[in-house]
């Protein structure tokens, strides 16, 4: 058993019922709770459990919403479109400065090097200049550190020795840039203290979007491993992201999912605390960044999918093409399949947009009716900002709450510091993925093995209440997940090297 208690619900009916415990609902839950709302979060699996779990981790300055091959022409012919990029990159250097020196959130800085070529499709000038006009209209916080390399110290950078083409080499522009530790933490976190301030948390409870019955009240069907049961509220937020259209029916699609795999590879020492930007071949953005220790990774793909992101991995297509790009960027790391440790991938859920195939990056608040809202593609850096903004649109339609929220229950910095311990008794987990996965992040410091898991199994079972069957379960599920989430495809080149049987 654990020792402290599972939440009761907040009596009915709620003010609110905010449905997907990622980062952005979290976040809302969170404002929310603290403005003194009476809420419920149901998330149908774990929190942090989808897109917000499975990001590239970037906190970035927002350098990528002022690309542009002709910028010039482009701002003048497309004013309109100029705006909303610099309106957009000035967000990202808000998000920057609120959340890259707050010890709460966990991030790390980096020094990101962006290689310019004879061929490339940016010149040093425009890099240098969208870094400068970042910093003009950043609200303050960290600077940007801006530094313009030519081509001979480009050359005998750490990571520029081993760029490709280097008698084409014009220079690099590097700059101070910021990794999230853990994305999914954050979801914790924010839950946890809406938590603190009377939110009901419902994990592994699939919510169903009703009617809205002649007092006024949206009737949401909850079904969990007890059953199913109808709870009610004022204002219901589809916050579940790649799922937003399964929650109800909708007079519109709302997301277009883009598939993002990253590969994890182990680099010399002089790769440590430093990363790489460019423009892949296929004309998207393409990073190579420390994840920690001697670990790499490179991604994102830029991929449609299609289907329940549940089951969403990196594939041998994606693995290949991975490689691809890492070795043309750098040859003379000449990575192949040996060297990947581990790979991930999630889906992205930007706003589904006819004119724009691949979806649309805003983020966008839909108005679905009735105290009904939704959000779409809100990255994991605006986070803060996308909380304030659903507390805005609540507030707008149901009124202010009378009172303020205030805190009641005592936080997880109280009950001591083994983290797996405290992740069952303080923070819900729902089972060892749970600790091992949001809430601690084990299994983003190299694939775990089974000794390993099954020590963390062992010592968690009396506070979960296991037997030895369901303890070996545990260790299996973890296992087999880890495999699903972070397992190497074969790609067809390995595949056709392997002996024949």
């Amino acid at each position: 058993m654990t020792t402290e208690p599972q939440p009761s619900s907040v009596p009915g009916p709620h003010d609110v019922i905010v449905i997907g415990g990622g980062v952005n609902g979290t976040a809302a839950l969170r404002e929310l709770a603290r403005a003194g709302y009476r809420v419920l979060l149901a998330e149908a699996d774990d929190l942090g459990s989808g897109a917000s779990g499975r990001s590239s981790r970037m906190l970035h300055c927002g350098l990528r919403y002022l690309e542009s091959p002709r910028p010039l022409r482009d701002a003048i012919r497309h004013p309109l479109r100029f705006a909303r990029a610099l309106g957009m990159a000035r967000e990202a250097m808000r998000a920057r400065a609120e959340l890259a020196e707050d010890a709460s959130v966990g991030t790390r800085a980096i020094e990101l090097g962006f290689p310019v070529w004879r061929d490339g499709p940016f010149p040093r000038w425009q890099l240098d200049a969208g870094l400068r006009l970042l910093g003009a209209v950043a609200p303050g916080g960290p600077p940007l550190d801006r530094r313009v390399l030519d081509a001979e110290a480009t050359r005998a950078h750490p990571i520029g020795r081993h760029l490709r083409d280097p008698d084409d080499l014009r220079g690099m522009v590097a700059f101070r840039e910021y990794l999230f530790d853990a994305p999914e933490r954050i979801c914790v976190d924010n839950a946890l203290e809406a938590e603190a301030y009377g939110a009901a948390l419902h994990l592994r409870s699939r919510a169903e979007l009703r009617e809205r019955g002649p007092d006024g009240l949206w009737r949401v069907g909850l079904e969990d491993a007890q059953g199913t049961r109808e709870v009610t509220a004022r204002a219901v937020l589809n916050m579940a992201g790649t799922w937003a259209d399964d929650v109800g029916s909708f007079d519109r699609r709302l997301v277009r999912g883009t598939k993002g795999a990253h590969m994890v590879i182990r680099l010399p020492e002089g790769f440590a605390g430093r990363g790489i930007a460019t423009v892949h071949r296929g004309g998207h953005p393409f990073y190579g960044l420390p994840l920690g220790g001697d670990r790499f990774y490179f991604g994102p793909t830029e991929t449609l999918y299609e289907g329940d992101a549940r089951g969403v991995r990196a594939d041998a297509d994606d693995l290949a093409f991975l490689l691809a790009e890492a070795n043309h960027l750098l040859p003379g790391l000449n990575l192949s399949e040996r060297d990947v440790e581990q790979c991930w991938a999630g889906v992205r859920p930007l706003t589904e947009d006819p004119d724009r195939p691949m979806g649309a990056r805003e983020r966008r608040v839909h108005d679905l009716g009735q105290g009904v809202l939704a959000m779409t593609a809100g990255p994991v850096m605006s986070h803060r900002s996308a909380g304030r903004r659903m507390l805005q649109e609540v507030s707008a339609r149901i009124g202010k709450p009378a009172t303020p929220g205030q805190r009641s229950l005592r936080t997880p910095a109280q009950a001591g510091d083994d983290a797996e311990a405290l992740a069952v008794t303080h923070e819900h987990a729902p089972d060892l993925w749970g600790v091992l996965a949001p809430r601690t992040g084990a299994v983003w410091q190299g694939p775990l093995s089974r000794d390993r898991v099954e020590a963390s199994a062992g010592r968690l079972a009396p506070l979960f209440g296991w037997n030895a069957e369901q303890t070996i379960r545990q260790v299996e599920q973890v296992l087999g997940r880890q495999d699903r989430v972070f397992g190497v495809p074969q790609t067809p080149d390995e595949r056709r090297a392997e002996p024949a049987a």
